[in-house]
């Protein structure tokens, strides 16, 4: 009976960027659990260390693994107003949320062309559908990523490589726990709940595998708010103020749960790893293992290049 690395490396190899955590980490479970091997990376936090603002470096990993899945989850918030937003935070946010996406798509693109498959999933936001004051630049990256992937989308048609954007709400990940003490990022918060990292990753690829839809977009009634925003900017202009106080609101609850170490009934909290280490800190002693070995499964086929 083979070992477990021998079994590993029988699967169809999938690439998850942002993957030292929070929904990276997510991702790589999901796929695990569809029978691929997941491959998590990141510029620190995990065994391979790529920086997908380096496009020869998306290249260089993608012809070593020849992956039939790449997701491209890496990106950063960059909370702050227009005018006084750090010059550098702007680039960043641009370099890792639009400049990345592409690099990997392309890099992921030139395996997959060759093999005549695979499954691109590009992880957008509710930001790319509808303005979100105090993120500018986050949304415009995400409008922009959304507008990328539906784009090359339309070029691959027929060519047995499917592209995709999961766009979700808020979600608990080191991302939003990094902002909770700015006002700025109220919006990110403002849907009255933050998702879970596995309840997107299941949809993401339910979206991906499941669907021959080029955008989802979750939850539906937040999602059905911002796309009637996006098309009357006017109406969120009027619940601009309302939501930032309900966001606000919600920041301060979950600053209060992290200092009790407590989540939605008093129960310990799930949490991503920087949590576990703010919380290990604090003394709290929450963390929890969660492993990244894949489990056997299944995974679908998708038509070869049409001759």
């Amino acid at each position: 009976m083979p070992d477990r690395d021998g079994m590993d490396q029988d699967r169809p190899v999938a690439i998850v960027t942002g993957g030292a955590g929070g929904l990276g980490s997510a991702f790589c479970r999901a796929l695990g659990s569809r029978g691929f091997r997941a491959v998590p990376v990141d510029i620190k936090g995990t065994e391979r260390v790529v920086d997908v603002t380096d496009i020869s470096a998306c290249r260089d990993l993608a012809s070593e693994l020849q992956p039939v899945v790449w997701i491209n989850n890496a990106g950063i918030l960059g909370a702050g107003s227009a005018i006084d937003q750090p010059d550098e935070i702007v680039s960043s946010v641009l370099a890792v949320n639009l400049s990345g996406v592409i690099n990997g798509t392309r890099a992921a693109l030139g395996v997959m062309s060759e093999i005549g498959r695979g499954w691109i999933l590009n992880v957008g936001s509710l930001a790319a559908w509808a303005p979100t004051p105090g993120l500018a630049v986050y949304c415009a990256s995400k409008h922009a990523v959304r507008a990328y992937t539906t784009t090359v989308a339309m070029e691959m048609a027929g060519s047995g490589i499917r592209l995709c954007t999961i766009c979700p709400d808020g979600i608990w990940t080191p991302m939003l726990e990094e902002v909770l003490d700015e006002k700025a990022a109220a919006m990110a918060f403002s849907g009255g709940r933050l998702l879970d990292a596995d309840e997107v990753a299941k949809e993401g690829l339910a979206l991906l595998f499941d669907t021959n839809r080029l955008t989802g977009s979750m939850p539906a009634g937040r999602a059905a708010l911002a796309k009637l925003a996006s098309l009357a900017p006017g109406l969120l202009a009027h619940l601009d103020q309302p939501l930032a106080r309900r966001g606000q609101a919600l920041q301060r609850k979950w600053r209060s749960r992290i200092s009790s170490g407590t989540g939605r009934n008093g129960d310990p909290l799930s949490t991503p790893a920087s949590l576990q280490r703010l919380y290990a800190s604090k003394g709290l002693g929450l963390a929890e293992d969660r492993s990244l070995s894949p489990q056997a499964g299944r995974w679908p086929e998708v038509p070869s290049r049409q001759g």
